[in-house]
């Protein structure tokens, strides 16, 4: 018999066991490739939006923890418009605030009349905002979230007791604005309790090279800042940089990986029980082969690979019920339109080999322990 065959049915011949260990392996897997891949598709949704658009810089705070917890005068925005090598800004005020219709806090975000981010919107009923005057109170809202609250044209919401009444269903090539309520800056600075605030502001360059990126970025945080009275408080940052020191994506990514060490952890628990049971039951069968001329390093070779196959069956399980889960999770109201749904190569890649290198791990000392084992004692094992 080979090798190979007779390691295979050795994970076989104790099959209720062996399934256990490896369900335990696949639901470690699992929340690896499922809460990894959420926070991964949040970093990639957020850089998505910048870059889809054409978005060189984004200027915020330099002290801010958050995005969304601090504002720099909206001014601002239009003192960097007027700097050479820039094409164009778009000032912006976003929150996530309660609005009595729907029963939830959602994203609210507020762009100046007349700006290139309202040409993004696909309006797939009623008309842009774009298109109404700015002194009214109007909005428009993304399908996803007229989908999931049935918001439709010529209804009212109520944001911070302000009425502002639907004009329009629209529909971008970005998941986190598809749920959202956008409005005008102005209106949105009053409903937010921030006049003549903005959260931050976007910088389209005319020379997006390194370089001609790399010169509006000291204008603006050099001269320009010094100008507004912000000397040192202002940040221009390029897409990646700035989704890469967002805060929430920073915690989304730290609770995924905490989150996920727990479950391998039960895992390794898991193979480390079960190859130590595995070993103790076979002692006089370790005994017999060590008898007729096995050596230590092919003992200890069998158990590893019995260790290995079972976590390449857990494996398997784990990373297709990570891709369903997060294929559902991607489509429940609290996440949609937050994160992508795709998985990367590189995340079912680490989910196999971390399920590897766990069994590997969980089956290192049994393997060392039953390949210790003398034939004389283990013979003599009852």
């Amino acid at each position: 018999m080979r090798f190979s065959t007779f390691v295979f049915r050795n994970v076989l011949r104790r099959r209720i066991r062996s399934t256990l260990t490896m369900t335990g392996m696949a639901v470690a897997v699992t929340a690896v490739v499922a809460l990894v891949g959420l926070a991964d598709g949040l970093s990639k949704s957020m850089e998505k939006l910048y870059v889809d658009r054409g978005v060189s810089l984004i200027v915020t705070r330099a002290d801010s923890v958050s995005p969304l917890s601090v504002t720099i005068p909206a001014k601002v925005a239009t003192a960097i418009e007027q700097l050479d090598g820039v094409a164009a800004t778009c000032a912006g005020l976003v929150d996530f605030v309660p609005i009595e219709e729907f029963g939830e806090p959602v994203g609210v975000q507020g762009w100046p009349p007349g700006n290139y981010m309202f040409d993004e919107l696909k309006i797939l009923s009623g008309d842009n905002l774009s298109d109404k005057d700015p002194a009214s109170k109007n909005v428009v809202v993304g399908t996803t979230l007229a989908e999931v609250k049935k918001a439709h044209v010529g209804q009212t919401i109520t944001i911070s007791d302000e009425k502002f009444h639907i004009v329009g269903i629209f529909k971008t090539s970005q998941d986190i604005e598809n749920s959202m309520v956008i409005m005008y800056l102005s209106d949105a600075q009053k409903a937010l309790g921030k006049k003549g605030m903005m959260t931050g502001c976007t910088v389209k360059a005319k020379d997006t090279s390194e370089e001609g990126i790399a010169r509006v970025r000291a204008q603006i945080e050099g001269p320009l800042a010094e100008t507004c009275g912000l000397k040192g408080k202002l940040r221009a940052k390029v897409p990646g940089e700035f989704v890469k020191e967002n805060k929430q994506v920073g915690y989304a990514k730290a609770f995924a990986l905490m989150t996920s060490a727990v479950a391998l952890f039960i895992g390794f628990i898991g193979v480390l029980n079960t190859m130590f049971m595995s070993v103790f039951e076979r002692t006089r069968e370790i005994g017999i082969l060590r008898a007729i001329g096995w050596g230590p390093s092919r003992v200890m070779r069998m158990i590893l690979l019995e260790s290995v196959l079972l976590s390449i069956g857990g494996g398997i399980v784990g990373t297709l019920g990570g891709l369903g889960l997060i294929k559902l999770l991607s489509h429940l109201p609290t996440v949609n339109g937050v994160v992508q749904a795709a998985i990367s190569a590189d995340i079912v890649v680490k989910g196999f080999a971390i399920a590897i290198i766990v069994g590997l791990i969980g089956a290192a000392y049994p393997a060392y322990r039953g390949s210790r084992l003398l034939p004389t004692e283990a013979l003599r094992h009852e």
